[in-house]
C-alpha cells in the first residue's frame, strides 16, 4: 500500500502487477526546465526513450492531474502545475518502489486553492539560496503560496528606489537582544526578481508582506517623520511590540505607504499582498494632534476605528491595482468595521462571515512555536477554521529561527500535516502517524532536517521545559523601555512643545 503525503483524492489499485523502472525520461511537457531537472536529479536514474508521457486535458481543474502507471507512466493535466504535482507524487512512488512501480491510477486535485508557507525575513534575513531551498521544500509538499514577511521593527528587507534610507539605515540593527552582534541585509530588486521567477518555475506564487501601521520601527528609524512624535529612533534591536507606529493622521504617511506599495506591485506580479495590521498600540495616536484631527474629521469613535479606516484605505489602493489584500486577524474581536473584501490570515476561530481567509491558526500552524505549545499531533488534528476558507498556511516567525537548520527543525514534520490538510482537506493523527516512518525517510532523501518523534510530540516534563525555555523571550521585550518612552511622549504632548509635524 502506497504512503503518500499529501494523500491523493483517489487511488485505484488496478492489478497486482508491478512494472520495472530501469530508466527515467520525460516526454514533452509544460513544466519548467529547473523543476524537470530537480525531478531527474531526485530519481538519479539513466535516461532513454520517453517513459513518462504527458497529455494535456483541458477538462481538468488547473492543479488537478491523473497519473497511471504501466509499461509507461501516463500523466494527464491541464497545466504545468498539474503536471508538476503528478511528478511530485511520482517521486514518492519511486522512492518506495524498490525498482518496480505498482499498477495504479491516481485522480487528484487540491481541496483548497491556497496552500502557503510564510517566512519572516524581518527578524532574520535568509539568503536567496535558502529561500530557493524553501521553495523546493514547498513544491515537494504541493504548497503554492510563498508569503514573505519583508518589513519589521527589527529590519527592512527590500529595496525601495524612492526611499533609499529604508535599506541604508532600516536594514541594519546594532544588536539582537543581548547578543551584541550587528545583523543586517536586504533583497535588491534583482534578488526579488530571481526569487519570484524561481517560485513560478515550481508553480508557486509569491505574496509579499508590507507590515503596517505597526511593526514599522525600521522604517521610522530611516524616516523619523513617519511617526507621530518625530525623534531619532534606532532600528529595534529587541523583540516585542514597539509603541512607535506610523502616524496615519498625516497625508505624507499615506503618500509613503502608497509609494512603497507601487514598487511592491512592480516587484511582485502575483495577485496577493499582505498589509500586516496586527499589534498596533494606540498610545501615540491617542495623543497625536494629527491622528485625533483625522479621527474627528472622519467621525470615528476611537483609535481602533482609525486603524480600521486606515486598513480599508490601503486595501482599496491594493484592489485598484488588481491585488487581493490580506491582514492578520490577531487580537481582533470584532471585524465589522473592516471591509469584507479585505482578507484575513486567520489566527483563531472568530465569525468572519463571507470574508475570504487563509487558516493560520496559532494553535496548529504557528510552526515557530516550540513543540510543547504546538505538537505534531496538534498540527495533524487541526480542523480548518469555519467560514470562507481559501486555504492554509504554515507560519514561521523567526525571532528564534536564525537559519535554515533551525527553520527545518521547526517546520518539519509539521509542514507535512499542513500539506495534507491543504490538499486533501483533512489530516488526522491516526492517518498521519501511519505514514510518519515513510515521511522521515523521504525527508532524509531530500536532505531536509526535522524534529524526531520524541521532540515533535514531547511528553512531560520535556513539553513544559520547551515552553519555559521559549518564554525566556519575555526578558527581551523591553517592557520597561516602552513605559519610559510612553511617559516621555505624554510629557511632550502635554507641554505641546513637539507635535506631529
Amino acid at each position: 500500500m502506497l504512503k503518500l503525503i499529501p494523500q491523493p483524492m483517489k487511488i485505484e489499485y488496478i492489478s497486482q502487477e508491478k512494472f520495472p523502472l530501469e530508466h527515467i525520461s520525460l516526454g514533452e511537457n509544460l513544466i519548467s526546465r529547473v523543476a524537470q531537472d530537480e525531478f531527474l536529479k531526485f530519481c538519479g536514474m539513466p535516461g532513454g526513450d520517453a517513459n513518462i508521457i504527458f497529455e494535456t486535458d483541458s477538462t481538468l481543474q488547473e492543479e488537478a492531474y491523473v497519473l497511471e502507471t504501466g509499461q509507461t507512466v501516463k500523466i494527464k493535466a491541464a497545466s504545468a502545475s498539474g503536471q508538476l504535482y503528478a511528478l511530485e507524487t511520482l517521486k514518492q512512488m519511486i522512492f518506495q518502489s524498490s525498482g518496480s512501480l505498482e499498477h495504479v491510477r491516481i485522480e487528484d486535485s487540491p481541496k483548497y486553492k491556497l496552500r502557503g508557507f510564510m517566512l519572516d525575513c524581518g527578524r532574520y534575513i535568509f539568503p536567496v539560496s535558502d529561500i530557493k531551498k524553501i521553495i523546493r521544500r514547498m513544491a515537494l509538499h504541493k504548497l503554492n503560496l510563498l508569503h514573505l514577511h519583508l518589513t519589521e521593527d527589527q529590519g527592512w528587507r527590500v529595496e525601495i528606489d524612492k526611499y533609499p534610507l529604508l535599506t541604508q539605515i532600516g536594514s541594519i540593527r546594532k544588536k539582537t537582544n543581548f547578543d551584541h552582534k550587528v545583523h543586517g541585509g536586504y533583497y535588491t530588486k534583482e534578488h526579488i526578481k530571481e526569487i519570484v521567477e524561481y517560485a513560478h518555475a515550481f508553480g508557486i506564487k509569491v505574496m509579499p508582506e508590507f507590515d503596517i501601521p505597526g511593526h514599522s520601527r525600521a522604517a521610522i528609524a530611516a524616516y523619523n517623520e513617519l511617526t507621530c512624535f518625530p525623534r531619532k529612533l534606532p532600528v529595534a534591536d529587541h523583540w516585542g511590540v514597539k509603541h512607535d507606529v506610523l502616524c496615519v493622521g498625516k497625508e505624507s504617511t499615506m503618500k509613503f505607504v502608497y509609494d512603497v506599495l507601487d514598487e511592491f506591485f512592480e516587484m511582485f506580479p502575483d495577485e496577493y499582498i499582505h498589509i500586516g495590521g496586527d499589534e498596533v498600540p494606540k498610545h501615540r495616536w491617542d495623543l497625536c494632534p494629527n491622528c485625533r484631527k483625522k479621527r474627528d474629521e472622519l467621525g470615528l469613535k476611537d483609535s481602533d476605528a482609525l486603524q480600521f479606516w486606515f486598513m480599508n484605505q490601503v486595501k482599496d489602493y491594493c484592489k485598484a491595482h488588481g491585488k487581493q489584500a490580506f491582514m492578520w486577524s490577531w487580537e481582533l474581536e470584532d471585524a465589522s468595521d473592516i471591509d469584507t473584501d479585505l482578507g484575513f490570515t486567520k489566527c483563531g476561530e472568530m465569525d468572519t462571515g463571507d470574508r475570504p481567509f487563509i487558516d493560520t491558526a496559532t494553535n496548529a500552524y504557528y510552526i515557530d512555536l516550540p513543540y510543547g505549545y504546538v505538537s505534531l499531533k496538534d498540527s495533524a488534528e487541526h480542523k480548518v477554521l469555519s467560514g470562507n476558507c481559501l486555504g492554509v498556511e504554515g507560519t514561521l516567525w523567526t525571532e528564534y529561527v536564525p537559519d535554515m537548520k533551525k527553520a527545518d527543525l521547526m517546520s518539519f514534520p509539521r509542514t507535512g500535516c499542513i500539506s495534507e490538510t491543504g490538499w486533501h482537506g483533512e489530516c488526522g493523527w491516526k492517518n498521519f502517524s501511519q505514514k510518519l516512518e515513510f515521511y522521515y525517510s523521504f525527508l532524509d532523501k531530500n536532505n531536509i532536517g526535522y524534529a524526531k518523534p520524541a521532540k515533535a510530540n514531547p511528553k512531560f516534563p520535556m513539553d513544559k521545559l520547551s515552553i519555559l525555555w521559549f518564554e525566556r523571550r519575555q526578558l527581551a521585550w523591553e517592557g520597561l523601555t516602552n513605559i519610559i518612552e510612553d511617559k516621555k511622549i505624554e510629557r511632550l504632548a502635554k507641554s505641546n512643545k513637539k507635535g506631529c509635524d
